[in-house]
């Protein structure tokens, strides 16, 4: 049945470089007349309206309508169908947006992504939105800054949403349920007040258990709550003028993200896909793990046209950002690795620029944006000192110059009661190892061990930029971009132990110093850095080469920059340099057979210098950044749709994505992740569907859209599950990741792929409909995390994807 059904879905896909554009289907009077053929879609990723064709870059859109039909209501389901992007949304706070298999994490992020023009990507924990009211999503691949800013390193996801239209009156209403108590609730109306100003209100509702079981004592893990309601308004009072205002308002309240233990087994066994055991405490202040997160967001654009070329455009953005979560790190019912984390964020960008156009052979456009992020991070660290002790139990016996079995036997030889379980989660050491071997006391260990950590991280960029387009034949256009940007920097740090063991005055009973995690050098103090750093330029060149009026070519070779960082250790502060790609591309778009075939394709290059990665330190408790060296990138894109009938549309995309670390750094030193794959990133990847349309007499449409998705085996680490020993000799030793039982960590997914089907009715009058659909219809079971925080303390976790699910909904539009 799975041939079968793979088969029949094969010969098409969701073609959504250029090619996801919803089907146009022309209906003149005349039925016999009728032409059927794929519609040209308008895009403004150059700071301009433009046809998909006349687009030197490889560029993929989605608009509403389609992504309907895929079932698609979330980024991490899109990104399916968008050749060369993955997204891990585990969380609301930590979404995983990668590009060509670099990926976006904390810090200034390297996919770009904008709500409506703005930058929306810092911080990261406020850029995974709600996908409803969409005028379309843009995805561009590249390098972009030139066009973008704001982390364009290696391209960029543009959420547009439906402006107020002054055209009419209209409204849709859609309601959905399904498995594990699923809804959703989506509308909009849109109100004509008269020719010249209009307001448009639209809103969605998601909300879902979870679907990973937990036997602990917090909910089941995955579930939803999700609130969101945009207000919108035009205003046109001159043919040179028109005004749009955005207010977005989101709340979101989940269960949490599920962090199975690879280690500690639920029910007897470990098991990805079953149940787990992740609890909370009362020192998390929340009653159940998950995230609380609040987004508040105005956008205000205006355009004036200066005269017939010249156009004055006005782009003002405030965001200001909420969010709590607590989680759980270790996966196991007691308190170990037990985290909570407020944050609090504003934002505010300013961006003028003129365009010209004067219908001649140049076009340009020129401008200056700001953009400044305050914010302030509130992290907890809480453990029970009994099993924090037999987490640390090997680095404790190492210090002494033991074995954890030696240190075990000595403390029961000295009478320490319960001295045989040292380094034992089943049953642990209630008494301070240290204190009874180096102190001869007995002191208990304490059960409610809590630390904080609080950092500020401040930012103000300022960019301008340009760009030039010349049309030197019919045939023949020359691009040229340039942007220029300079960053001031600021970040501080401090920690605070806020309960320690009483028996201690101020130490806790393992390691017998103040604190666990946090450096001793920001303890009780804060410490501060700024830097303004030095001016760099960004630029994209590109050439398209018109073969004809349906096929453009072209070739774009570009940089892009991800900027300066202040990475912190201990009671320092190290400016991480700014990361580079320089990109050579080549691409052709057409459209073939009377428009009823359209396809894209590119092939590129690409070498970083200075690769950004970020980890979690144990010892302070915080994510570091560091520079890893230089990685060398390479790959093969390609998406197309065909109408083979009045009633078939066929879709496909193919990535394939080389991205590895290089050998040597730029002065011949051996880099640490050689040879390494970068996370998350499939090499082969590939996207199948069909539009099926079968009329139903003068009743109106059954449509049934099948999809299919195959992903190549890839890593979740850039570690590609090791850790790295130096060899005396410049270079590394490899030495697989374990487990505290010297179990191998599995920190990889093999391929797989999932079958999801839709079906519906839609009546001819366009009014009503109703459909069902099915999500990975097969149940095939995945990963797609393996590490976390755990796997800094050898406790690595395990966040599978979703499993099999069903949902039927019907809409009504008025």
């Amino acid at each position: 049945m799975k041939n079968k059904y793979v088969y029949a879905t094969a010969v098409a896909a969701i073609g959504m470089s250029s090619n996801l554009p919803a089907l146009a289907q022309d209906q003149p009077t005349n039925k016999i007349e009728k032409e059927y053929k794929l519609e040209q879609v308008l895009v403004t990723t150059q700071k301009q309206q433009q046809t998909l064709i006349d687009v030197p870059i490889n560029v993929s859109v989605a608009d509403q309508a389609l992504i309907d039909k895929l079932g698609a209501d979330d980024i991490e389901d899109l990104s399916n169908f968008v050749p060369g992007l993955n997204v891990q949304a585990q969380s609301l706070n930590a979404p995983s947006y990668s590009l060509r298999g670099v990926v976006s994490d904390s810090g200034t992020p390297r996919v770009a992504l904008f709500q409506n023009g703005v930058a929306i990507g810092n911080p990261g924990y406020g850029s995974n939105l709600a996908i409803y009211d969409m005028e379309r999503v843009e995805v561009v691949k590249g390098p972009q800054a030139t066009l973008f800013g704001q982390g364009a390193l290696v391209g960029g996801i543009n959420f547009i949403q439906n402006h107020a239209s002054l055209a009419g009156n209209e409204g849709e209403l859609t309601l959905e349920g399904g498995d594990y108590s699923f809804f959703r609730g989506e509308g909009h109306y849109n109100y004509a007040v008269n020719d010249t100003l209009a307001f448009r209100l639209a809103a969605q509702v998601k909300r879902m258990d979870g679907y990973v079981p937990n036997t602990a004592n917090s909910p089941d893990l995955m579930g939803q709550d999700t609130t969101a309601v945009r207000a919108a308004m035009r205003w046109a009072p001159t043919s040179r003028l028109t005004a749009d205002l955005w207010v977005n308002v989101q709340e979101d309240d989940s269960t949490g993200t599920q962090f199975t233990s690879g280690f500690f087994p639920v029910n007897g066994r470990v098991d990805p896909f079953g149940p787990t055991a992740m609890n909370i405490n009362a020192d998390q202040p929340r009653e159940k793990l998950g995230n609380d997160r609040d987004l508040f967001y105005v956008t205000a654009n205006v355009e004036y046209d200066l005269n017939d070329a010249w156009s004055l455009t006005s782009l003002t953005d405030y965001r200001n950002l909420i969010s709590k979560e607590a989680w759980d790190s270790d996966g196991a019912a007691f308190n170990l690795l037990q985290f909570y984390q407020a944050r609090k964020a504003n934002t505010f960008s300013q961006e003028l620029r003129l365009n010209y156009d004067a219908g001649g052979k140049l076009s340009a456009f020129f401008g200056g944006n700001y953009f400044t992020i305050s914010g302030r991070d509130r992290l907890l660290f809480s453990t029970d000192e009994a099993y924090a002790q037999s987490l640390f139990a090997p680095d404790l016996a190492a210090g002494a110059g033991v074995t954890v079995e030696q240190a075990a036997f000595l403390l029961a030889q000295a009478g320490v009661p319960g001295g045989e379980n040292f380094g034992s989660f089943d049953n642990p050491l209630q008494y301070s190892a240290l204190a009874a071997l180096v102190l001869n006391q007995l002191v208990p260990l304490y059960g409610e061990h809590l630390e904080q950590q609080i950092s500020t991280d401040d930012r103000d960029t300022y960019d301008l930029f340009g760009d030039v387009t010349y049309a030197v034949t019919d045939r023949l256009e020359l691009t040229a971009g340039l942007r220029y940007t300079k960053e001031d920097l600021a970040a501080s740090t401090g920690g605070t132990v806020l309960k320690s063991n009483p028996f201690l005055g101020g130490l806790n009973g393992v390691t017998l110093s103040p604190s666990l995690l946090l450096s001793g050098d920001t303890l009780n103090t804060r410490v501060s850095a700024s830097e303004e750093t030095d001016g760099a330029f960004t630029w994209r060149l590109n050439a398209s080469y018109r073969l004809s009026d349906n096929i453009n070519t072209w070739l774009a070779y570009g940089r892009g920059r991800r900027p300066e960082v202040l990475s912190a250790s201990g009671a320092n502060y190290a400016v991480i340099d700014a990361e580079t790609l320089d990109n050579i591309e080549a691409g052709l778009f057409g459209r073939f057979f009377d428009e009823r075939l359209q396809l894209t394709s590119s092939i590129y290059y690409g070498q970083y210098k200075d690769f950004q990665t970020t980890r979690f330190d144990p010892i302070q408790g915080i994510f570091i950044t560091e520079n890893s060296g230089n990685a060398t990138q390479y790959g093969f894109e390609f998406d197309g749709q065909a109408l083979l009938s009045d009633n078939v549309r066929l879709l496909a995309t193919y990535a394939f994505t080389h991205s590895e670390y290089d050998d040597e750094d730029d002065d011949g030193n051996p880099l640490q992740f050689a040879g390494n794959s970068f996370r998350l990133s499939p090499e082969h990847s590939f996207s199948l569907a069909s539009e099926i349309t079968i009329p139903v007499g003068q009743y109106g449409d059954v449509s049934i859209v099948p999809s299919y998705v195959w992903k190549d085996d890839h890593f979740f680490e850039d570690d590609n599950g090791y850790d790295y020993v130096a060899d005396g000799n410049g270079g590394f030793n490899r030495v697989p990741e374990m487990y505290p039982d010297g179990t191998v960590v599995q920190e990889y997914q093999e391929a797989y792929g999932i079958a999801n089907l839709r079906a519906g009715f839609d009546a001819a009058d366009g009014r009503w409909g109703v459909y069902a659909v099915g999500e990975n219809l097969f149940d095939e079971e995945y990963l797609i995390d393996v590490g976390n925080t755990g796997g800094a303390f050898g406790l690595h976790t395990i966040i599978r994807g979703k499993p099999k699910m069903f949902k039927a909904g019907a809409y009504v539009r008025f």
